[in-house]
């Protein structure tokens, strides 16, 4: 964050340097001391569609130290903007409209002198024809179109000696040039970012691939040239910096038989669906863990306006609503609920070794339980041969700590063991959940590792599995493990 100016007495060269410096910093008539004083109060928009990367991400690599970043979860006409000064609209495949409400929100926020970031990637959900950001979009003058843009991509203005990164980029329709700055083209001049003043504020369309996509946050492209851009956009707006503006949670929540559903006007129509597959798997989850969710657990479900991924606060629970084509198709929201409960249900410890190979595993044998065989075998069976693809033999990756793991083989070596240990004993994972809620405790253990983990499902099969484990090329050692086991048979 720029701080606000000060007179300085500079002479000579020095005098001739700052005002270059300042010059260069002119964007639209404004010096770095006007852009300066206005810290950036920003709010990303993930209510229309929920990604991890803008749940966090997005502000950590472009707003950065100039500001803070909140995000807006509710319906997106009822935030409150009194004291933000820039707002992230973005979206691709998403059912979710932009209601007039919205809109009018959005436009009295950009004349009050708020700056609004359109960031749009053009597709469609499923057989809709219409992409809906592209409702607002219109609103002012510009549309998102599916057209790749050509490489290179070119900046203009105060963006002309600028490199410009994009993963695949689309090109944007100006429906009206006239108003329009456009900052960056593609080779043949097709508009890729441009801005446009509206009231006191101002604001930009662009495309979604200019920024970076990792959840990790690790690709923070083209920050040099959005930093200083987001500082600019959010400048028309006062905000008192010692109240930070709030993120805004799902409006609405409806107590239900098991736990409270919280959820936007958006996801309203998935609210009942959703709730009714979790009440059912409820039960079978706990059938296949052996044992209740941890106490304090599973208190609140949450519903995403996405089609990939959830998540588990270990309390709440964040389910996609359209994962593997639900409601048309009811497998993959079995598994899902299953794969988001089973992190909640294994608390106070996480598991070291298959954290998430385990609750997929879960939520595959749920499914199976539920009478959905079919499908629970086809997905089992396309985990483990993508992981024998890298690992034939299941002797290759070391689970317990090794590096450059792939994917397949993380998620699916967990649920080969665990069928080979079914064999002998088909309630193993209730047998294994059972044994660490007894004796993994915060009274008996610090830290739940892999040889800890190794140990108690030795004590649940009844046999020693070490020797085992070391044969798949899992480096586990039974002198290391906390929990000590009974002297046990080795396993044959």
């Amino acid at each position: 964050m720029f701080g606000s100016s000060k007179r300085t007495k500079v002479m000579g060269v020095q005098f001739v340097l700052a005002i270059v410096h300042a010059a260069t910093l002119c964007v639209f008539g404004q010096s770095r001391s006007a852009l300066g004083a206005n810290r950036i109060h920003c709010v990303t928009d993930i209510s229309h569609e929920f990604t991890f990367y803008f749940d966090g991400r997005f502000g950590r690599n472009y707003v950065g130290e100039n500001g803070i970043n909140v995000q807006n979860w509710g319906t997106l006409s009822k935030y409150d903007f009194a004291n933000a000064n820039l707002l992230i609209l973005q979206s691709s495949s998403s059912p979710c409209q932009y209601t007039p409400a919205d809109i009018s929100a959005v436009r009295q926020f950009i004349y009050e002198g708020g700056g609004v970031l359109v960031l749009g990637d053009y597709t469609t959900f499923r057989n809709e024809k219409q992409y809906r950001l592209n409702a607002l979009a219109k609103q002012f003058k510009a549309e998102f179109i599916n057209q790749k843009a050509n490489k290179p991509l070119k900046g203009s203005s105060f963006l002309s000696d600028k490199k410009i990164d994009s993963y695949s980029p689309k090109t944007i329709k100006l429906t009206r040039r006239s108003g329009w700055q456009v900052l960056i083209a593609d080779a043949q001049s097709h508009p890729v970012l441009a801005r446009r003043r509206i009231g006191k504020g101002m604001i930009i369309v662009a495309s979604r691939a200019l920024c970076g996509h990792r959840p990790d946050a690790s690709d923070p492209i083209n920050a040099d040239w959005w930093k200083p851009l987001l500082v600019e956009l959010s400048a028309g707006k006062p905000v008192d910096p010692k109240h930070r503006p709030k993120n805004q949670s799902p409006e609405n929540e409806m107590q239900r038989d098991r736990l409270p559903i919280q959820y936007s006007d958006y996801m309203k129509p998935y609210a009942d669906a959703i709730y009714g597959v979790y009440d059912k798997c409820f039960p079978v989850i706990e059938k296949v863990m052996g044992v209740p969710p941890s106490k304090g657990m599973l208190t609140k479900l949450i519903l995403l306006p996405t089609g990939g991924g959830g998540f588990s606060s270990g309390s709440a629970i964040g389910l996609a609503a359209w994962w593997g084509d639900f409601p048309e198709k009811k497998y993959g929201m079995v598994e899902l609920i299953s794969h988001e409960s089973t992190h909640s249900w294994v608390h106070p410890f996480t598991e070291p070794m298959w954290n998430e190979g385990i609750a997929t595993y879960v939520g595959i044998l749920v499914g199976m339980e539920m009478g959905l065989e079919k499908d629970a075998a086809a997905t089992l069976e396309g985990w483990i041969k993508g992981a024998k693809r890298y690992d034939p033999e299941m002797t290759k990756y070391d689970l317990a700590g090794g590096k450059d793991v792939p994917h397949s083989v993380r998620m699916a070596k967990p649920m080969w063991i665990f069928e080979q240990l079914r064999k002998e004993k088909p309630d193993i994972v209730a047998r294994y959940f059972q044994t660490k809620r007894r004796l993994a405790t915060r009274d008996s253990i610090k830290k739940y590792t892999a040889h800890d983990s190794v140990a108690v499902l030795s004590i649940a099969m009844g046999k020693d599995l070490f020797d085992w484990f070391q044969s798949l090329g899992i480096t586990v050692d039974r002198d290391k493990a906390q929990i000590k086991m009974p002297t046990l048979a080795a396993n044959r």
